[in-house]
């Protein structure tokens, strides 16, 4: 590998794994803080997946956020501490909890979904459609080449 490959490599990788995810991370905290919500984008994906199917197990949060099971404990704390989130005891299996929303968990969805989708408009302003469905598709390849090692 010449030294201008490794360059382009770590260029885009940087982008890939922490500028751009830093970068949207910082604007909706700011955007999330200014309308008022006390939540961080990492509480969001958590929220995001009970919005979309509530009374997950933790494990299940752990698998769709890509986040370890301690992480995922610490933010459910949180979210349960702002009284977003419940733990209920699975009736089939005690040992297991399913994390339930709360009236003001299902309540917050409208406003911060509002907040991301106004976010990634912004982001996507000036990329041509054509353009967002190639990016997507690699970047799902991407993601794939990596999981399926």
């Amino acid at each position: 590998m010449q030294l201008s490959e490794f360059v382009e490599i770590t260029e885009f990788l940087s982008i890939l794994n922490g500028r751009l995810s830093a970068a949207i991370n910082r604007q909706l905290n700011r955007k999330f803080k200014a309308e008022g919500l006390d939540i961080t984008t990492e509480q969001w994906s958590v929220l995001a997946c009970l919005w979309n199917q509530d009374r997950l197990t933790q494990q299940e949060i752990s698998d769709l956020t890509f986040k370890d099971k301690a992480s995922i404990t610490r933010l459910l704390d949180t979210l349960s501490k702002h009284n977003l989130i419940v733990r209920v005891s699975d009736p089939k299996d005690r040992r297991i909890n399913l994390i339930h929303l709360t009236k003001a968990g299902i309540e917050m969805e409208q406003k911060a979904m509002a907040i991301v989708q106004d976010s990634f408009k912004l982001a996507i302003a000036d990329i041509a459609p054509n353009d967002l469905m190639y990016t997507k598709n690699i970047l799902y390849k991407l993601l794939n080449n990596i999981l399926q090692q």
